[in-house]
């Protein structure tokens, strides 16, 4: 695999994984489709904080993934090989 292929792969995924994560959260709402936004949210509950002074920074990161998310990323995954 060259690198073309490794970049577009990732666009592809990282794709379907926002537009399967909006889905899930716009049509989650509804009472036929609340499975779609079921999932787990997991990272640093308290951001990590350093304090240099003059420089200050914050790191924090938190996932949250659903079963919509993993259909879009599957998705993503699908369409990249059919391209």
């Amino acid at each position: 695999m060259d690198g073309k292929n490794g970049w577009s792969l990732l666009i592809m995924l990282l794709a379907g994984l926002v537009i399967g994560g909006f889905l899930g959260f716009y049509l989650g709402q509804y009472p036929a489709l609340s499975w779609l936004n079921y999932g787990k949210t997991f990272g640093l509950d308290q951001p990590f904080d350093i304090d240099l002074g003059i420089i200050h920074l914050v790191f924090g990161i938190n996932f949250n993934i659903s079963i919509s998310g993993i259909l879009g990323l599957a998705l993503g995954a699908f369409a990249h090989k059919r391209l």
